[in-house]
């Protein structure tokens, strides 16, 4: 299992301009082959910064979809960003945590 954090901070009122964007990201990203999860979301006390969240099965599957990168960079193209990071983890299960 792969999992995948990361952090955009863009400028004020870029996410969302760009939500329709995102959503149509999330949309193709969570019908490709391998994908488990993949979010994002809005940090409650900072709205300028988007995080990111994937589960891939495995790391084909994740650079499958990584191919696919140009295309969300291309709708993001004029985008105020002031940073971004992206990070890979291979993964096992530990154990339940809180819940089910």
């Amino acid at each position: 299992m792969i999992i995948v954090t990361g952090a955009v901070r863009f400028g004020n009122g870029e996410i969302e301009r760009l939500r329709s964007a995102l959503v149509g990201n999330i949309e193709a990203s969570r019908k490709d082959a391998g994908c488990e999860a993949y979010s994002y979301s809005v940090d409650l006390t900072e709205p300028n910064l988007l995080r990111i969240a994937e589960i891939w099965r495995d790391e084909e599957s994740m650079d499958a979809h990584n191919k696919k990168l140009p295309e969300l960079m291309a709708a993001l193209g004029d985008a105020k960003m002031d940073g971004i990071s992206v990070t890979a983890y291979e993964a096992r299960y530990l154990k339940n945590v809180i819940g089910e």
